[in-house]
């Protein structure tokens, strides 16, 4: 008898993923949340922009229009990330479960443990780029959305900084066990780059948003 496979977590209710994330289990965690914090962010952004639209605000709904199809691509790509961050730390549980009875079976694991490494970095990293990109996107937007949804592109933009910096929390903590110093050096210094640009728009978005509320 096969067994059935487990729903991916991006296809659960938000019910069912909250009590994932509660369960004494090593995935889901603060990876797969990040990710859809972003998602979140990109979609509620892209709802603000699209209610900036008709007779009222028809000098600019084109712009907002195409806006909110930039965002709508991004918002795939983090569901997938929230899934793929659970699957890439499986990849290190497995690694770490390997044998190593000999020093053939120690080599293999250590290999495997530090690809797996990697693997789990990559993930967040990718995170963090795609909610660097949604923070880009919104922040020209705050300023002319719909004064009506203003709050709500707020609160997609604060989604968007807490998905990057709880993102960069994951990449520095696997970081630490990684052994290849110029490639986590490289990573750690490109996540400092996209923090500081991250401060930078969220610090301007909710300015704006809040000289609008």
């Amino acid at each position: 008898m096969t067994s059935t496979p487990t729903p991916a977590l991006v296809s659960r209710s938000l019910t069912d993923f909250a009590a994932a994330l509660a369960a004494r289990t090593a995935t889901p965690g603060g990876g797969s949340m990040a990710a859809f914090l972003a998602a979140s962010g990109v979609a509620l952004v892209a709802m603000a922009a699209r209610f900036t639209s008709g007779e009222k605000f028809a000098s600019i709904e084109a712009p907002m229009a195409a806006a909110a199809g930039a965002l709508d691509q991004l918002r795939p790509r983090a569901l997938g990330l929230v899934d793929r961050d659970a699957a890439s730390y499986d990849a290190v549980t497995a690694a770490f479960a390997l044998p190593k009875s000999n020093d053939t079976e120690k080599a293999a694991r250590g290999v495997a443990i530090q690809s797996a490494m990697k693997g789990a970095l990559e993930v967040p990293f990718e995170t963090m780029q795609l909610a660097l990109a949604g923070l880009e996107l919104a922040a020209p937007l705050a300023a002319q959305v719909n004064s009506n949804l203003a709050s709500d592109c707020g609160v997609g933009a604060r989604c968007l900084h807490t998905a990057l910096e709880g993102a960069f929390l994951n990449v520095r903590i696997n970081a630490g066990s990684i052994k290849d110093a110029e490639y986590t050096a490289a990573r750690l210094r490109e996540s400092q780059g996209m923090r500081a640009r991250a401060q930078e728009l969220s610090t301007q978005i909710a300015g704006t948003i809040e000289s609008r509320l």
